[in-house]
């Protein structure tokens, strides 16, 4: 017998038709993230917003975008914004650290704050002619969305120009409006269809996809759902997964393959985070960002760790390093701490296994879903 699963429509106006998405299917995540929120209070306040904003969410925003800037250079720049030669690079840390500050302020979403917040974002970053071609809050013409590198794919179009002031403030409206909900990660849920949809209707010439982002964040932060800022992490492990759902919820109308893809991913990487912060809190040494984004690797990471499969892991999210150096810089200093430790050695001496320190961990169910035995040694 066939099941017939219930649709819920959303105020979201597609080019032809509505957004809709099926909440049961969204359930199971739904109560997987719940509880895991029930037992820490660690990350449920401000503070943990700005520990995470200033550093490693700056780097994710803009590494999904194709930009791989190291960790410890994101702080240098925020730090000591001269020592930076590249332009480009350091407005685009700088535009998203001054971003993450302005939605810090308890400001609302409306339409004038958004295009403040795009201002900071795209400070510097956009040609001369979108700059000419922009209205006093969204672009003018018709601008295509690049999902794919591949040039025999097609790229989609974003609204019509002519529509985007009604949609953006259906948007505005939608993201304002009945927001007493029961549990936290329904708040999550209400910020990934409107990060969705804002991507859809693609309001500038450049830009979207982190002024997209940031915004969910807003959201987030304005609602103090705040564990959930950190989803631009899961979104740089997984990009290709990341534009294909987006585009199936744009060919279907159905926005659940996304948020199903948000609220799985999200929930790795609060699991992350705690076994991040369980590492930090039983280290003899205090850790640098460099040393917990190097854990976060890790725990990424699908299979028994050697150096070799750390360093291609480090290379794909980071600006390209030699092996040596990779060893040298990031993975002695936590050996020497004992926060990672030494296991077999293979068949080339300077590619042993190695893997998180057993003493520093307490294995619970929780961790069980990074497959934590597999990462100690």
């Amino acid at each position: 017998m066939r099941v017939i699963k219930s649709r819920t429509y959303l105020p979201l106006p597609l080019d032809t038709g509505s957004l809709f998405l099926i909440e049961n299917d969204l359930n199971p995540q739904k109560e997987e993230l719940e509880r895991l929120l029930e037992t820490t209070n660690n990350m449920n306040n401000k503070d943990f917003s700005k520990r995470v904003l200033f550093g490693q969410e700056i780097k994710s925003n803009n590494t999904i975008e194709g930009y791989y800037d190291d960790i410890s250079l994101v702080k240098s720049i925020i730090k000591h914004p001269s020592s930076c030669l590249n332009e480009e690079q350091r407005k685009r840390v700088l535009n998203m650290y001054r971003g993450y500050k302005y939605i810090l302020q308890d400001k609302e979403i409306n339409k004038d704050n958004l295009r403040e917040l795009y201002r900071i974002l795209s400070d510097g970053l956009l040609s001369k002619e979108d700059l000419s071609n922009m209205g006093e809050y969204y672009r003018l013409d018709p601008v295509y969305i690049f999902f794919s590198s591949v040039l025999s794919k097609e790229p989609d179009m974003g609204v019509d120009a002519s529509l985007l002031e009604e949609r953006m403030n259906i948007l505005l409206e939608y993201l304002n409006s009945n927001n007493n909900f029961s549990c936290m990660t329904d708040y999550f849920i209400r910020s990934q269809i409107a990060h969705f949809f804002f991507v859809y209707l693609h309001p500038y010439y450049d830009i979207n996809g982190r002024t997209a982002r940031t915004t969910a964040m807003w959201y987030l932060i304005n609602n103090e759902a705040y564990p959930y800022i950190i989803f631009n992490r899961a979104i740089q492990l997984d990009k290709n997964k990341y534009y294909t759902v987006i585009r199936d919820g744009r060919k279907f109308h159905n926005v659940t393959y996304f948020l199903n893809y948000m609220l799985k991913n999200t929930l790795f990487e609060l699991e992350k985070e705690y076994t991040i912060e369980m590492i930090s809190d039983n280290a003899m040494y205090e850790l640098t960002d460099g040393e917990i984004q190097t854990l976060y690797y890790i725990l990424s990471m699908k299979s028994n760790l050697t150096y070799l499969d750390f360093c291609s892991f480090y290379n794909h999210l980071n600006a390209h390093k030699k092996k040596n150096d990779i060893k040298r810089e990031v993975i002695i200093p936590l050996l020497e701490k004992e926060v990672i430790i030494e296991g077999r050695e293979t068949n080339n001496q300077e590619n042993n296994f190695f893997g998180l320190n057993p003493k520093l961990l307490e294995i619970d169910e929780r961790n069980k879903h990074l497959s934590l035995e597999q990462k100690l040694l």
